[in-house]
């Protein structure tokens, strides 16, 4: 079986879809399958636009068994039937809304994210074309049913991302009495780490606050700081040193405004770590409804109570296996050569 996969990055640098890209590259090569990748090195939504409509036609190759896009831009081109497309979610096409609000980028900014929309509910059509389609999901999926009038429901597929196997609850080795809040996301502006920041400061907390991930807000992010003692930047955070930064924390807050699924919840989890979501989040209600979801972050630091099941959580983010994840699209893989 010969399978080429398209994406955007095959490495870290844009988080989940270049996590889910690796791994299935990875993981497929490791179980023999022959693997073709097709990426890009433009950055930018316009480098994006550019590689998925103007590149895209000349970089397909002929003569694969599967193609598969991690992406619906991605998968304009590709041969239909042979075709898998994965959905992460339809975020930039559902809640522009959001997005508009939330997101401090300037007309010109705003001008591209609104082309964005229509170029990514555009692709998304073109993409429900493929042979099958999978979800990362049951949110997901029924936002694709509904919104792409998908009536042939064996054509669409829940398939539930991994994590690291290594994740796993330990005793923290630096417990120094103090009481530690940490998050880990890319540091962009839908990631809202300002709320985070704004909050801990208000709260006047003898806590410490942690923050992991670089980005283009990371900046800004430091000024709001104010270079106080409590709050500590920690960079990228590599995989090796995720299960002594998860058991390092007393409680993760994932304050993101929009997720197509939130790995890093699901991180946390595996560490028995409780995890703080904001309540006007759009997250799939299968990870936000396992959350403490809070409306004022000042108001939770100053009184932080855990209020959700820890063991039911762990077990929950321990079925979370790439294995398991590369085992199921390798029967997709099959069941598209028939």
């Amino acid at each position: 079986m010969k399978v080429c996969l398209v994406s955007r990055y095959f490495e870290l640098r844009n988080g989940g879809i270049g996590r889910v890209s690796l791994e299935l590259y990875e993981r497929l090569q490791g179980n023999g399958v022959q693997v073709t990748t097709i990426s890009t090195n433009l950055n930018g939504s316009i480098g994006y636009f550019a590689y998925t409509a103007l590149e895209m036609p000349f970089r397909v190759p002929k003569g694969y068994s599967v193609y598969h896009a991690l992406s619906p831009m991605e998968a304009i081109y590709l041969p239909k039937e042979r075709s898998i497309v994965t959905f992460h979610d339809l975020i930039p096409w559902l809640y522009f809304g959001r997005m508009e609000r939330d997101y401090r980028c300037g007309r010109l900014g705003l001008l591209r994210k609104l082309i964005g929309r229509y170029y990514f509910a555009l692709a998304s059509k073109v993409a429900s074309r493929c042979k099958i389609i999978v979800c990362n999901s049951e949110q997901t999926r029924e936002n694709v049913a509904l919104h792409l009038n998908i009536k042939d429901e064996e054509k669409l597929r829940v398939i539930r991302l991994g994590i690291s196997p290594q994740l796993k609850p330990e005793e923290r080795r630096d417990r120094n009495g103090v009481f530690r809040i940490g998050t880990l996301s890319v540091l962009d502006t839908r990631k809202r780490i300002d709320l985070l920041i704004k909050g801990f400061l208000q709260a006047n907390t003898d806590a410490e606050l942690v923050i992991g991930g670089r980005g283009t807000d990371e900046a800004r992010l430091r000024a709001l700081s104010n270079e106080d003692k409590r709050i500590k930047f920690l960079g990228f955070i590599p995989d090796d040193r995720l299960v002594d930064f998860y058991n390092s924390l007393d409680i993760f807050v994932f304050p993101s405004a929009l997720e197509g699924y939130g790995l890093p919840i699901i991180e946390a989890m595996a560490c028995k770590k409780p995890v703080v979501v904001l309540k006007d989040a759009v997250i799939p209600e299968e990870i936000k409804g396992r959350c403490i979801v809070v409306e004022s972050l000042k108001e939770f630091f100053k009184a932080p109570s855990v209020s959700c099941n820890i063991e039911h959580n762990y077990r929950f983010a321990k079925l979370h296996d790439w294995e398991a994840c590369v085992g199921e699209y390798t029967k997709v893989y099959q069941e598209v050569l028939g």
